[in-house]
């Protein structure tokens, strides 16, 4: 292995090294280090599976080996039940592991000893590529390509995710319906383009207006749009909506206005996606009733869920 000497190239990554030979870890401490990684290290595969469930890592190098749980058993483990996390196999038994074996069991990539530190970083360059594209590709099927907001699919992922932490904690969740009243008149009247950047536009105002990292805003499809809303009483949830609407109403994309219909998820039949089908019809039953029964440009809250 070559001494270091070269400067950071890659975006710094949290990397755990697992190999029971400390001068190897050692090593890779500081050859990781010098190329801007935050490290940590485990003698073997179970010490590197309680790290693991600990932290954050997004790649793990791992001798193959190793006494207690070996590389091999490592990589299938981490496969199986700790998905998203790249690994790196290095081994000096050349003979014994195959290429093709060692990714069939999970690994990105296979390194054998003795290697230099150019061939490591080039390692680690590719499993980055390979993972900001399979990120980009998510980020693709999970988004809508206009507003930039998730879409259908990720919708229910995420109300499968926030109505399981509603039961398990205890907390208030709750559902915005949003339409664009008068949608279509607008679009006959000014055209495509102008009604894809009023939907452009307003997607940007909801964004702004629920919590970062908290709230999660959907585009549906056409000019309908949803809110996820965790922690959120029912109170809390109609100022929610009625700043969205005057920010809306801001806009001045006239004679368009929206209208909003909320509901609070509540366990009715012991099944999530069953009692989450539920929440979403009685805030489309919402949503309806403040376009229709009270002219549009008003929010409503599903009696029920109150």
């Amino acid at each position: 292995m070559n001494s270091v000497n070269e400067a950071p190239r890659v975006p710094s990554q949290d990397i755990l090294v697992v190999d029971d030979e400390q001068s190897v870890r050692d090593y890779l401490c500081e050859a990781l280090g010098h190329l801007g990684h935050r490290v940590q290290t485990a003698n073997d595969g179970l010490e590197a599976v309680d790290k693991v469930k600990e932290g954050r890592f997004s790649i793990v190098i791992t001798d193959i080996v190793m006494p207690r749980m070996d590389g091999m058993e490592l990589i299938r483990h981490l496969g199986q039940d700790l998905k998203g996390i790249s690994v790196i196999a290095i081994t000096g038994h050349s003979m014994s592991y195959q290429y093709t074996d060692v990714v069939a069991a999970g690994a990105s990539d296979f390194i054998v000893k003795p290697f230099t530190i150019n061939e490591l970083e080039a390692k680690l360059n590719r499993v980055l590529r390979e993972r900001r594209l399979l990120d980009e590709l998510h980020q693709l099927a999970v988004k809508d390509p206009l507003t930039g907001l998730f879409n259908r699919r990720k919708f229910i992922e995420v109300a499968r995710q926030e109505a399981t932490r509603s039961l398990r904690y205890k907390h208030p969740l709750c559902l915005f319906f949003a339409d664009i009243d008068h949608f279509k008149e607008y679009n006959d009247a000014h055209g495509h383009q102008a009604g894809d950047d009023l939907l452009f536009q307003f997607a940007g105002v909801m964004a702004s207006l629920i919590r970062e990292n908290v709230d999660s805003a959907y585009r549906l499809g056409g000019d309908e749009f949803a809110v996820l809303l965790p922690c959120l009483t029912g109170d809390t949830a109609l100022q929610v909506a009625g700043r969205i609407i005057q920010a809306y109403n801001k806009l001045h994309f006239a004679p368009t206005s929206l209208s909003i219909g909320i509901a609070q998820y509540r366990q009715k039949t012991g099944d999530i996606d069953q009692d989450i089908e539920d929440m979403v019809r009685r805030s489309d039953r919402a949503l309806y009733h403040a376009k229709h029964s009270l002219g549009g440009n008003e929010v409503y809250f599903e009696e029920e869920s109150l």
